[in-house]
C-alpha cells in the first residue's frame, strides 16, 4: 500500500525526474526536521551535487555517498563519513544507519520524505523563511556550501 501512495503522490506532482537529485535542485541544503513523527535532534543535512553525489553534515562530522537510483527509489552507495570524536556519536550512528536504510524518496516543493521498508521515515526541508538554514559547512570536490542564519 505504501508503494501505491508514494507513486500516486509523485504522479500528482508532475513529471518524474530521473533521480531524486534531479527532483531536488542541486546545491539545495536539505535539513532533517523529523525522524518518524518526532522532531529531529541534532543535525543531519544533505546536498545533492552533480554526477549523482550526495554530501551532508551530521552533528559533528560530514559524510558523502552516491545516489543514482531512479525515482522513487533512494539508495546510497559508497557511503563514507569523517570520524571526529564528539559527544553526539550515538546520535550520529543512529542517523547514518537510518539514512542508509532509506529506499524511497518523495520530493514535493521544499519537503523531501525518505522512507525505509520497516516504515521509518526522515523528513527534510529546504530552507524557507519558516525553516531557515542552520549554520554549517559541507565540502566536496564539486561544491562548497556555507550558509548562515
Amino acid at each position: 500500500m505504501r508503494w501505491v501512495t508514494v507513486f500516486l503522490t509523485l504522479a500528482a506532482c508532475g513529471e518524474f525526474s530521473e533521480s531524486v537529485g534531479a527532483a531536488a535542485p542541486l546545491g539545495t541544503v536539505w535539513q532533517l526536521v523529523r525522524v518518524n513523527d518526532d522532531p529531529a535532534e541534532g543535525r543531519l543535512s544533505l546536498v545533492f551535487v552533480s554526477g549523482g553525489g550526495v554530501r551532508g553534515a551530521l552533528p559533528c562530522n560530514t559524510w558523502r555517498a552516491e545516489q543514482t537510483a531512479p525515482l522513487p527509489w533512494f539508495e546510497l552507495s559508497e557511503f563514507a563519513a569523517t570520524t571526529r570524536a564528539c559527544d553526539q556519536a550515538a546520535l550520529e550512528r543512529r542517523y547514518t544507519a537510518l539514512l542508509q536504510s532509506m529506499d524511497l524518496a518523495e520530493v514535493a516543493g521544499d519537503v523531501m520524505l525518505l522512507t525505509a521498508p520497516d516504515g521509518q521515515s526522515l523528513e527534510f526541508r529546504a530552507p524557507t523563511p519558516e525553516y531557515p538554514l542552520r549554520a554549517f559547512s559541507v565540502q566536496s570536490e564539486s561544491v562548497i556550501i556555507r550558509k548562515r542564519v
